[in-house]
Parts: C-alpha cells; sequence; structure tokens
C-alpha cells in the first residue's frame, strides 16, 4: 500500500513539468503582399483619367473644327452656284446674236459683212480700238468692235436734240466705273453722221440708248440705271479674242 501512493506521488511533478510551448512570431512577406493603391475620392482623378479626358476634348473640337470647315465648303459652293445661275441669265430686254467673228480690217475700211445688229455687237473690225471713257465725237463701230472684244461695254444714245438729260444721267452712271478703271465707253449714235460722200457710218438704232457687249444688245427707251449696272457688272471685263 505504501508502493502506490509513492508512485502516484512521483507521476505528479512530472506532469507539471509539461509547460505549453510559446507559439512563433507571425513574419509577413512584404514582397508578396499586394501593394495599396490610393483611390480616387472626393475631386481627385488618376492621372490616366486626366490623359483619357484631355482626349475626349480634343476629339470634340477636332469634330467642331471639321463640321464648321463642312458647313463653310457648303456655303462656298452654295454661292458659287447661286452667282453662276444669276449671270447665266439674261438681262431683262437684252437680245443675244450669234458671233460674226473677229477679222480684222484695215483701218478706214468698212466691213464687207453687214453686221446682224444695230448697234454691232460682233464682226469685222479695225486692230484698234476707242478711247475708253465719255466720247464727246463719233467713233466707227469697226472700233467700238474691238472695245467690245477687249472686255468692254459701249452704251450708246441717240437723240435728234442730243438729249443733254439723258447724257448727263449716263455720265453719272459710269463716271464711277471709269474712276475704277473699267472698260466702258460712252459715246453717240448718230445716222447722219458721214465721212465725205460715203454711206452713213452709223444706222438708226431704234431707241434713245442701246447697252452693248460682245454678242448682247440691250435697247433702252429711258435711262434705267438698276438695269444699265446690272448689264455692265455681267458683261464688263470678260475677254472675248476668241470669238
Amino acid at each position: 500500500m505504501a508502493k502506490r501512493k509513492g508512485s502516484a506521488g512521483k507521476a505528479a511533478p512530472a506532469k507539471q513539468a509539461v509547460k505549453e510551448a510559446p507559439s512563433a512570431p507571425q513574419v509577413f512577406d512584404q514582397a508578396a503582399a499586394p501593394e495599396s493603391k490610393p483611390k480616387a475620392t472626393g475631386g481627385t482623378i488618376s492621372r490616366k483619367e486626366q490623359m483619357r479626358a484631355v482626349a475626349v476634348q480634343k476629339r470634340k473640337q477636332q469634330n467642331m473644327m471639321v463640321a464648321g470647315a463642312g458647313v463653310v465648303i457648303l456655303l462656298l459652293v452654295a454661292v458659287t452656284v447661286f452667282i453662276n445661275i444669276r449671270n447665266s441669265q439674261p438681262v431683262v430686254g437684252e437680245t443675244t446674236y450669234p458671233t460674226q467673228g473677229n477679222l480684222h480690217i484695215p483701218l478706214g475700211s468698212t466691213s464687207s459683212l453687214t453686221y446682224n445688229s444695230t448697234p454691232p455687237t460682233s464682226g469685222p473690225h479695225y486692230e484698234n480700238l476707242a478711247a475708253w471713257g465719255i466720247q464727246t465725237q463719233n467713233a466707227r463701230y469697226e472700233h467700238l468692235i474691238h472695245n467690245l472684244e477687249d472686255r468692254g461695254v459701249v452704251i450708246y444714245y441717240q437723240c435728234e436734240d442730243g438729249c443733254p438729260e439723258i447724257v448727263a444721267e449716263l455720265e453719272a452712271i459710269v463716271e464711277p466705273y471709269l474712276a475704277d478703271g473699267r472698260h466702258i465707253v460712252l459715246t453717240r449714235n448718230d445716222p447722219t453722221w458721214v465721212v465725205g460722200t460715203s454711206q452713213p457710218l452709223h444706222k438708226d438704232m431704234g431707241a434713245p440708248i442701246a447697252l452693248a457687249a460682245w454678242r448682247k444688245l440691250l435697247l433702252m427707251d429711258e435711262v434705267n440705271a438698276d438695269t444699265i449696272r446690272t448689264f455692265i457688272e455681267r458683261y464688263e471685263g470678260i475677254d472675248h479674242h476668241r470669238g
């Protein structure tokens, strides 16, 4: 009975000798840990987002510029078409005649070809032309036809009494054009004008006023400033040396 007690007393101290081993410290691999990124909060954005926003804005500006250029081009085309259509329309009351050519004839001679209009608008003529401006002397058709060929408009007036009022109105219309160097002649048409024993060098044009350009003729009974300016703007400045 005494041995059992002794063995029991020795076992107890051995049981107490067993102690709990301390836990190993935790070690974290910083290289393996995911890198934390700042999150955009409030009014801040990342650089990538800024660049994306700038690119979007540039594209919008480029699109607006392209659209604006397209509108300008369309307007220019529309204006060009309008001008071409307007210029292709005849001035009210004008007549267009077939061309009678650009033949040069000797100075002082008369055309062997009967002109198809009075005053003539094309046909045989002299190599030199009448002076641009307001003529105080009669001028041969053969001179004035060359003026028409050489970008000009010739305005004739025909009155038995000289019609000073009409002449004054016509001069007031053409003077600004002449001051700008435009190709215009204002002259008299005189069916009674002869040189020596020749036939009259002018023919009766059947109206007080005639506007002549190459192949174009407009007869008028009275001065209409708007019509005259329209005729000048339409036909002055066009070269017709090719017929």
